[in-house]
């Protein structure tokens, strides 16, 4: 089974930001990629080139900058979802 998800180094440890799928002392193999295809890399990547370039071939049409917001939406405030994490602590 292959599940992808970002983490955060923090202190010595790796902290995945969502819950995995994994069974208690589940040993797993970890690849490391930085930065470039992470989400937040991504989203900041899509902000750039839709509202900080003036140049019209890196432009976004308002349907691809509404695709963008469909899939980085939550059904929810984010503030509910530091919330379960930390009581899931």
């Amino acid at each position: 089974m292959i599940q992808t998800t970002t983490a955060i180094y923090e202190n010595g440890l790796l902290r995945p930001v969502t819950l995995l799928d994994l069974p208690e002392h589940a040993e797993v193999e970890i690849t490391i990629q930085i930065g470039e295809n992470s989400l937040h890399s991504k989203v900041r990547k899509a902000l750039k080139i839709g509202e900080l370039s003036n140049e019209p071939e890196n432009q976004i049409s308002n349907q691809r900058r509404a695709e963008l917001a469909k899939i980085f939406s939550a059904e929810k405030p984010l503030s509910d979802y530091i919330n379960e994490d930390r009581n899931e602590r």
